[in-house]
């Protein structure tokens, strides 16, 4: 049995002898990702790939708390104790006084974020696209503006996401079933397109009715058969991508912070390369960013809005109600917090 789970908050209840930084009674903040601090992938910034939680048997980088033998199978904090490896490296201590949520996000939504605005590099006075207004992209809008991108456009399918984009300083693309958001970006680009893309989507992306039938029998398939098809499906998705490479501008940037899954095929190499366009993407590396991001955590005027970012809260034992609600897109969900 897997235990989900990759932004643990927590207490610090028992500590082993070659964890130095923490002591039991600390507030700490886990990333997402499990690393060691000192092989060269970590001395690199590149925690993501640390290469002593590296999964070599599925060919994957560093291990990640909260999923499946893929990425390590390391038991998650969707739990009331977790039991964490590498802690001389991971924990992140954070300050006695705010509440919990101003560095929960800590754990991978805000790094995630910022790492997708620095790969996307929007240059001074450039216009910057981001596809899925999910807490990843909600926090992407927030971050962009606070590194003083003056032009932030958030594509999203979900009326209560495109909203709160809007409240926080962005104009808005709505993604409906008639629609083209390539035209439109177009259109509010002068004919040119947006300067920087972030594609915060990934395989999460609205799909076709026959590809949500797969993922249904996939999840109730013997595990052989149910990885081929969430293959399939990962190859299938993949429509924000390629709307996000039509809309980068020639000479542009794309960063893609979504997760894909399976091998995403047909990529439209002639135009990435007729256009130019650079692309960064990969897992985040929350370790890196950390020391940019706390000043903006510890101000008093919680410029990220973090404090009042969740829209639902709710118990542990319910968390099966609540991946549900966030599934469906129900009650104006755009992120949960679970209190064990």
């Amino acid at each position: 049995m897997d235990i989900l789970g990759h932004e643990p908050m927590g207490i610090v209840e028992e500590v082993g002898s070659e964890a130095k930084n923490i002591k039991a009674g600390d507030r700490v903040v886990l990333p997402s990702n499990i690393s060691c601090g000192h092989c060269f992938m970590c001395e690199h910034d590149l925690q993501s790939q640390c290469e002593t939680t590296q999964v070599r048997e599925q060919g994957k980088g560093a291990a990640l708390f909260g999923y499946t033998k893929l990425c390590g199978q390391v038991a998650g904090g969707q739990a009331e104790y977790l039991r964490v490896p590498q802690a001389q490296c991971g924990p992140i201590k954070v300050p006695e006084g705010p509440a919990d949520d101003r560095f929960l996000y800590l754990s991978d939504v805000i790094p995630t974020a910022w790492q997708a605005v620095k790969y996307a590099d929007t240059p001074k006075g450039g216009t910057l696209a981001v596809y899925g207004l999910g807490p990843i992209g909600q926090f992407s809008v927030r971050v962009a503006k606070q590194l003083g991108v003056e032009r932030v456009i958030g594509i999203d399918l979900v009326p209560e996401r495109l909203e709160l984009a809007r409240r926080i300083g962005a104009e808005t693309v709505e993604w409906t079933g008639d629609g083209d958001p390539a035209l439109e970006i177009m259109d509010l680009t002068d004919g040119r397109g947006a300067d920087s893309v972030i594609d915060a989507v990934g395989t999460e992306s609205h799909g076709a009715p026959v590809q949500q039938l797969m993922q249904t029998v996939a999840s109730r398939s013997p595990s052989a058969i149910a990885t081929k098809l969430i293959e399939k499906v990962g190859r299938d998705r993949t429509s924000a991508l390629h709307t996000a490479i039509s809309t980068v501008r020639r000479g542009g940037t794309l960063s893609i912070i979504g997760v894909y899954g399976g091998a995403a095929t047909p990529m439209p190499m002639m135009e990435l390369f007729d256009k130019q366009i650079q692309i960064r993407m990969g897992q985040a590396n929350p370790k890196s960013w950390v020391d940019e991001i706390m000043p903006l955590l510890t101000d008093d005027s919680d410029p990220l809005g973090t404090e009042s970012f969740a829209t639902h809260r709710v118990p542990l034992e319910d968390a099966p109600g609540a991946y549900e609600m966030f599934q469906k897109k129900q009650d104006g969900a755009i992120k949960v917090v679970l209190e064990p």
